[in-house]
């Protein structure tokens, strides 16, 4: 039971990660409040999770200003949720 309500967090989460990420790409244009609210709080919930992945793949990413750590973040909890079963 405890697994199972862990794997849907994890799925939960995966989600919350990957609607960021969507609105990463979009919010700089966006003047809807919502948007930017829902951004906000969504990267409160990320971010922490994110920057030190970010630290680690700082060397790698510099040269191409591409930020993989979301899809980083994404593949390890897709393991995690893998490993609970």
């Amino acid at each position: 039971m405890i697994t199972s309500i862990l794997s849907q967090l994890i799925r939960l989460y995966s989600l919350i990660v990957f609607v960021n990420v969507i609105l990463s790409w979009f919010i700089h244009t966006s003047h809807n409040m919502t948007v930017r609210r829902i951004y906000w709080t969504t990267s409160q919930l990320v971010d922490p999770v994110l920057d030190p992945i970010r630290h680690l793949m700082r060397p790698i990413t510099q040269s191409i200003r591409l930020d993989f750590s979301p899809f980083v973040l994404l593949i390890l909890l897709e393991q995690i949720s893998q490993m609970l079963g």
